[in-house]
């Protein structure tokens, strides 16, 4: 959703960085952290919406200023020190162009370039090429947007659960629970013939944090829950934007496939209980029968999966 800016977001854009025409941008206010206000082509400026977005505002800007030079995209880099003032925080950054790609089955433009395979993969790769060692002060911590499956978690939704999609579901936990405490015991030189289950995850690849030209991808935006985490988790949500077929030719290797799969059942799996927090009728059958086949898909790929981290889960 996108607004006129208000005078004090602008004055306070232009107090911070003068020179981009802020009066004639728009102020995006989807993000639940941060209110943007973009001034196309040339600069953006994000405001934290909440006192936790504003305490965090400079990790997250200095792993960004960190990471830029490190891939081959455009980062909105910042360009002036952070603003503060009575608990309130904001930060102008490079304006990153292209646009999103659309998800799939709503693609509008050559599907041999726009959304190619061979893109996402290059940039799977280009990813866990990151040596994380030294951004680990400036990275959340995996789990940091939904939180670990608890127990208390876990029971909530396999109640809410028919039996057998119950039964699949608890699978799904279980890998990724696997997942986890494999990742606490490896650094980043994996055992040889796997993909490793440590390296630079975005936290939400997908829409329009990803901005597309020319059938390539030129710019990566929103690296507020980066983490060093399984690597599997980047082809995953890659894959719920572009279609799951594209897993096997986006994932490093057949392990790393099967558990991008599981996590996307597990991510249907956190829906479904962020769902069941609400008092507002968030419609929980048609929620159900939505993320009911990747739940089942994922259970299906959980044995691969946790033979794909080898003896850090035995």
């Amino acid at each position: 959703m996108a607004r006129p800016p208000l005078p004090a977001e602008t004055a306070l854009a232009a107090e911070i960085f003068p020179g981009p025409d802020w009066a004639s941008g728009t102020v995006e206010e989807g993000g639940q952290s941060h209110l943007v206000l973009v001034a196309r082509g040339e600069a953006v400026l994000r405001m934290a919406r909440t006192p936790e977005a504003a305490a965090d505002l400079g990790r997250r800007s200095a792993l960004v200023d960190e990471l830029a030079p490190q891939l081959p995209y455009r980062l909105p880099r910042t360009l002036a020190p952070p603003w503060r003032a009575g608990g309130r925080a904001a930060v102008v950054q490079e304006y990153v162009p292209g646009a999103a790609h659309p998800p799939h089955g709503l693609a509008h433009c050559d599907p041999a370039h726009c959304g190619d395979a061979r893109v996402l993969a290059a940039l799977v790769r280009d990813l866990a090429s990151v040596d994380v060692g030294p951004l680990r002060p400036l990275l959340a911590e995996p789990f940091a947007f939904r939180g670990a499956w608890t127990a208390e978690k876990t029971a909530a939704v396999l109640a809410a659960l028919p039996a057998g999609l119950a039964a699949d579901a608890a699978t799904v936990v279980e890998a990724v629970r696997a997942f986890a405490d494999a990742a606490d015991g490896w650094g980043p030189d994996a055992p040889p013939g796997t993909a490793g289950l440590v390296g630079l995850v975005h936290g939400d690849l997908a829409g329009c944090n990803m901005h597309w030209a020319e059938g390539r991808v030129v710019g990566i935006l929103d690296w507020d829950l980066a983490a060093a985490w399984d690597p599997a988790l980047n082809a995953a949500y890659l894959g719920l934007w572009h279609g799951r077929d594209v897993l096997p030719a986006i994932a490093r290797d057949a392990g790393e496939a099967a558990r991008a799969e599981v996590w996307i059942g597990a991510m249907g799996l956190d829906a479904l209980h962020d769902a069941l927090q609400r008092t507002d009728n968030p419609k929980l059958g048609k929620l159900l029968r939505k993320v009911a086949p990747r739940i089942r898909l994922a259970a299906q790929a959980a044995d691969a999966a946790q033979d794909s981290v080898g003896a850090g889960v035995r």
